[in-house]
């Protein structure tokens, strides 16, 4: 399992604690956890997935998403996704915020179920590797976005168009529709995130209504959607880099906004799709 670790790709035999990755990604824990997601995956969001044949079967690879939900399920859906359904049955190691580190429990947690706290450094690491990387662009302000903000992507950071021009990996851009209404957000509290180390506290329509089980996420239809990888491309000699790399964000930016209108108009229910 260690050479799964370092190529991205899935061997079958049994792992064991001695698997542990330098990021802490423990194969033992991940595979217990598999049955409580695939649930959430089959039964609870009924993922429908498109577009995996764009997804190299080896080598590095950036998968750019959107992030939405209160809860990062939309990296736990991606990943599986990839695992369970492409031929090759990569694993996907996201890039999660860096407040997640500090949290107690969750960060561990993350680390050892494949995350990877979000840096360039951390990034380019993997990619040398052969991984194949998550990355949510818009970064943690996309988390808990007001329901009249849906599907509407925030500016995507630099950092994937780094990565990729820097390492020559293809950015495959995803599309997740379903995970924005899971908890809708009528407004965010500004000051209590401080005393609990994250960057805000979203308050769900439903609180009123259910109390504390309002931030229970809801059942809605969900598909992931991968687009045509786009392959990287060096900065221009005569393009100053730091225009090169924001236009290259914009430009996956434009093509991951694409996808999610594209699937917005085929669906006919949120429950239902």
């Amino acid at each position: 399992m260690a050479e799964a670790a370092n190529s991205g790709v899935r061997r079958t035999r049994t792992t064991t604690r001695n698997d542990v990755d330098p990021f802490g990604f423990d194969p033992l824990t991940r595979e217990r956890a598999k049955p409580f997601f695939r649930f959430l995956y089959k039964y609870y969001w009924r993922v429908e997935v498109e577009g995996l044949e764009h997804l190299p079967t080896e080598g590095p690879v950036l998968l750019a998403a959107n992030h939405s939900g209160t809860l990062p399920f939309d990296a736990a859906m991606i990943s599986l996704a990839v695992e369970d359904e492409h031929p090759a049955h990569r694993i996907v190691r996201m890039l999660y915020a860096k407040f997640v580190t500090d949290l107690p429990v969750i960060g561990t947690l993350f680390s050892r179920l494949g995350g990877v706290e979000a840096s360039t450094v951390n990034g380019a690491a993997l990619l040398k590797r052969g991984e194949a990387v998550g990355i949510f662009p818009e970064g943690e302000e996309a988390l808990g976005k007001p329901y009249h903000q849906a599907y509407c992507l925030r500016p995507f950071r630099t950092g994937v168009a780094h990565l990729s021009a820097r390492h020559q990996a293809p950015v495959v851009p995803v599309a997740v529709i379903g995970a924005e209404e899971t908890t809708r957000s009528l407004f965010r509290i500004p000051q209590l995130p401080r005393m609990f180390r994250v960057p805000f506290i979203p308050v769900p329509s439903l609180l009123y209504l259910l109390g504390p089980l309002g931030y229970l996420p809801l059942p809605t239809k969900w598909r992931i959607r991968f687009g045509p990888p786009l392959m990287p491309i060096r900065p221009y000699p005569r393009t100053p880099r730091e225009q090169f790399f924001h236009e290259r964000a914009e430009y996956v930016r434009t093509e991951v906004q694409r996808l999610l209108d594209a699937e917005r108009l085929r669906r006919s229910t949120v429950i239902f799709g």
